[in-house]
């Protein structure tokens, strides 16, 4: 079993947070066409970045990329296979760690965070949806695009 972390993110600045931009902003898909699958087992990263510079359309893709332990803790996230199942877990603040569940094979989950960070004169905003995949990476791409997530964690920060 393989897990796969396709990582959506999308940036804009203030120029998009009113209408219309942020019409076509909240449009951006949550879900995205996996192109192939991993040659090899482990833990990989597939992102997809959209961004109001491109108004919200032509995301840059980047191919499967295998992680470590250390990538995944960047990302957020524990994972560890246990009985067959994989557990995911969330890291907090001051290094703990939150169970957010067991994931069994070819199940999917969705995690929506979001965030603002100061950049010149103005904000930057991104939101960021991580949809993990467990299972036969063969099946990822139909289970994603076909199948409803095992749960949903929506972890956003009012940003006003």
């Amino acid at each position: 079993m393989d897990t796969i972390i396709q990582h959506i993110e999308t940036y804009w600045t203030k120029k998009s947070r009113g209408n219309p931009r942020a019409t076509v902003r909240n449009s951006v898909p949550e879900k995205y066409p996996l192109m192939g699958a991993p040659g090899t087992r482990g833990v990989f990263l597939y992102k997809v970045k959209y961004s109001e510079y491109s108004n919200f359309s032509d995301p840059v893709v980047s191919g499967f990329r295998c992680i470590n332990d250390n990538q995944q803790r960047q990302l957020g996230f524990k994972l560890e296979v246990l009985n067959g199942e994989l557990l995911v877990s969330k890291w907090e603040k001051r290094g703990r760690v939150k169970h957010f569940c067991a994931l069994k094979p070819n199940t999917w989950i969705k995690i929506v965070t979001n965030e603002r960070t100061p950049i010149e004169y103005t904000w930057a905003y991104y939101k960021h949806v991580y949809n993990i995949y467990f299972g036969n990476p063969l099946n990822a791409e139909k289970v994603l695009l076909s199948q409803k997530p095992s749960k949903v964690l929506i972890d956003e920060k009012n940003l006003w």
